[in-house]
């Protein structure tokens, strides 16, 4: 598809980006058929628009995020692509093309080309190396298997650390996002998007950039919800989560009596 049509519920609807072409809309239109047909939507993370009148329109959602401003978490969970800052009109129509030919794209399915990558996708590529060699090189299980319970005391050691230290200190949002999803998946809980931000205790918009790069790296999954296919949760992927076990196997057999 050479030219989306993007619904743009923002004040600056009227303009056109290579790849793309905006469709205005005010919120009193989607009581009625759109006047243009339109590809996907684009909505700014802290739009007080009612989200059931956008999900009434049934087209894949981008959502824009400012750095300035706190997002709503139900925009983060219905997000099938996130626009970060610092992302131009390239990345748009790059996720425009991939959402209205392959369909909601999600967030683990943002693009992988050279000049799209950063450091922070570096780091997350090492990140999922590094854990990938952990569970090829795991020791046999021990007497005692990993639960939970145990992942959620190291997360509130780790939050515990903020009462001591400055919370900045210690930035580490990508080990923070692992533990808490290796948690969920042991206690077979569903994470959106939104509480993972929250999970990594950093400003939103570099937990979102995390949770973008940690797609990538094929360590982080989106799953739409069974219930209602208008949200999406993170998961990780199988690979990552038997390397969290086996790092978690390593590390509790420090503790035990000798």
């Amino acid at each position: 598809m050479s030219d989306c049509r993007i619904l743009v519920f923002e004040a600056a609807a009227a303009g056109r980006g290579p790849g793309w072409q905006a469709v205005p809309a005010a919120p009193d239109a989607l009581a009625q058929p759109l006047a243009q047909p339109a590809d996907l939507a684009l909505i700014r993370a802290e739009s007080g628009l009612a989200p059931d009148l956008v999900d009434r329109l049934a087209l894949p959602l981008i959502v824009r995020v400012d750095a300035a401003t706190p997002p709503l978490p139900h925009w983060l969970d219905r997000a099938d692509a996130l626009l970060l800052p610092g992302d131009g009109d390239d990345v748009l129509a790059m996720l425009a093309a991939r959402l209205a030919d392959l369909g909601p794209a999600g967030v683990a399915d943002q693009s992988t080309t050279a000049q799209h990558i950063t450091a922070l996708s570096l780091e997350a590529q090492r990140i999922a190396d590094a854990l990938a060699s952990l569970a090829r090189a795991a020791d046999a299980p021990p007497e005692t298997p990993v639960d939970a319970a145990l992942v959620r005391r190291l997360i509130r050691l780790r939050r515990d650390r903020d009462r001591h230290f400055p919370a900045d200190l210690f930035g580490d949002p990508a080990w923070d996002m692992l533990l808490d999803l290796t948690a969920a998946r042991l206690e077979q809980l569903d994470v959106p998007v939104s509480s993972l931000c929250l999970a990594a205790a950093v400003p939103t918009t570099t937990a979102l950039r995390w949770v973008r790069s940690l797609s990538e790296a094929g360590l982080f999954v989106r799953r739409t919800d069974p219930t209602d296919a208008r949200r999406a949760f993170i998961t990780l992927s199988d690979g990552a989560f038997q390397a969290m076990l086996a790092w978690l196997n390593r590390f509790s057999r420090q503790f035990q009596p000798r």
